[in-house]
């Protein structure tokens, strides 16, 4: 379902001059929304994410909130521009801005054009009845794709050093301190002809202060009988556990207010489990190091779930869904989703798995039954295992394309095709790529449908915008299930 926006209220806190705030466009009903302001009937809320709705053709329109506190000094964010971008058509993005109004002359602060003539992206100075000065020049042709999708990041340091990031990848610093007083972030689209129309997504936003503890979701059971969330300790010192407080998104927008997790201290490199009922979860599952708390219940099929700290920070967030599951499971009552990788993006969905069978479902305060270790890249792009079968007993049940590249700015196209050279899925179409990653094959084509049994090929191009090509041919075989 669609939901027009005229004045939005998304799903926001700015809880002290230290805290962050946290969009995540989690909404089911905007009619009391009032936060966010813009363009009327721009925007809409779709699939979770915030999404352009303006059919007039040269055209500029926006969406803004009060985000945050003078002091910020980090804002992140991920967008999709589903065309190639052109001066004509960009989109900018307003940091500590000094008027809800983002099309306003005199409006003063910072913005990030996503881009522009020479299709990149740069951070710039507005000042009032002024040109805006470039302050950071991005790579060319960052978003010379018919599909661009961007984790964005800008930093301000102390002595107002800015930092820009692409998809982990350092765009450029420069140092201003022309203003310092804005608390507006928003959202400003230039679009000139029909085909521009509907094509812009945003998600994911933060602003607040850099994250220090490394704390992470592994693993969440959000339906079943007894139901937990359990962390990892991915940094380099031990957290201790009464610093950080859970939260979720509630059915009809906003968040429950913070419950502080149980005193105890989490290791480097360990898990914990948490529960309202420690008792009932051990007689279900084979658990360890599981603690009692008063865990708010979960929302079934989709929902989000934040782990903050002391401060009101958020250090890690998981928007999960049902879609998320092993495609061929017929009932994941009971099953928890388990982390592949500490070291991918949380909200990566291609990073999650339901847990095994052969575990009995879940996996709380120990090792997950679905993981991903590290992988020895002897080329830049490698395919492990060779054969797999996709029947969630924990073993290989996953194909996973592992790459590393020499240098940004390289986009992918990964097919998998049969024996018989027909398409079976697509795993993605010019996708810009991080320096570093992994794309996951759970053994379903195009139509949801587990593949049969037998040979199949992936074919990868990696081509970089400076002209490199590089090719892929790689075998692969889905072995038949070992209870069938």
């Amino acid at each position: 379902m669609r939901y027009p926006i005229v004045c939005v209220c998304m799903l926001l806190h700015a809880l002290s001059a230290h805290a962050q705030f946290e969009e995540y466009f989690n909404y089911q009903d905007m009619k009391d929304a009032t936060r966010w302001r813009g363009t009327d009937s721009a925007w809409i809320i779709q699939n979770g994410q915030l999404k352009s709705n303006f059919g007039q053709i040269n055209s500029n329109f926006y969406i803004s909130a009060i985000t945050s506190p003078p002091t910020a000094n980090e804002w992140q964010w991920w967008m999709q521009l589903n065309f190639n971008t052109s001066s004509l058509n960009y989109v900018d993005v307003y940091l500590g801005a000094d008027k809800r109004n983002l099309l306003d002359s005199l409006l003063s602060g910072y913005f990030v054009r996503v881009g522009n003539t020479k299709d990149e992206v740069c951070f710039y100075r507005k000042d009032p009845h002024a040109t805006p000065l470039l302050l950071i020049d991005g790579r060319d042709g960052t978003t010379d794709h018919t599909t661009n999708i961007l984790n964005v990041k800008v930093t301000r340091n102390e002595d107002y050093e800015w930092t820009l990031t692409v998809n982990d990848v350092t765009e450029g610093t420069a140092i201003d301190s022309m203003y310092t007083n804005g608390t507006i972030m928003g959202f400003a689209v230039r679009q000139s002809t029909v085909s521009f129309v509907n094509k812009h997504l945003f998600d994911d936003v933060i602003v607040g202060t850099p994250q220090k503890m490394n704390v992470l979701i592994n693993e969440i059971l959000y339906d079943g009988d007894v139901e937990f969330i359990e962390l990892y300790n991915n940094g380099i010192s031990p957290v201790s556990l009464s610093q950080l407080s859970f939260r979720r998104s509630k059915p009809n927008g906003g968040l429950t207010d913070p419950v502080a997790f149980p005193s105890g201290t989490l290791e480097t490199g360990a898990y914990a489990a948490f529960t309202t009922d420690p008792d009932a979860l051990q007689l279900q599952y084979n658990c360890m190091h599981v603690y009692k708390m008063s865990l708010p219940a979960l929302t079934n099929d989709s929902g989000n779930v934040l782990i903050t700290d002391k401060s009101g920070d958020t250090l890690d967030a998981l928007h999960y869904s049902d879609a998320m599951h092993f495609p061929m499971a017929k009932n994941t009552k009971g099953v928890s989703l388990e982390r592949l990788n500490v070291n991918a993006p949380t909200q990566q969905i291609s990073n999650w798995h339901s847990a095994s069978s052969t575990v009995g479902f879940a996996t709380p305060g120990i090792a997950n039954s679905q993981q991903l270790g590290a992988v020895d890249l002897p080329g830049k792009l490698t395919l492990t295992p060779e054969v797999f079968s996709p029947d969630n007993d924990g073993r290989d049940d996953v194909a996973v394309i592992n790459y590393a590249l020499p240098a940004p700015g390289f986009v992918a196209d990964i097919s998998i095709y049969n024996a018989a050279g027909r398409l079976v899925k697509t795993i993605c179409n010019h996708f810009l790529l991080p320096a570093k990653g992994f794309f996951t094959w759970d053994g379903t084509d195009d139509a949801h449908n587990i593949a049969p049994t037998g040979i199949y090929v992936v074919f990868a191009s990696l081509i970089h915008s400076e002209g490199d090509v590089q090719r892929w041919k790689l075998p692969l075989v889905v072995a038949k299930p070992k209870n069938t």
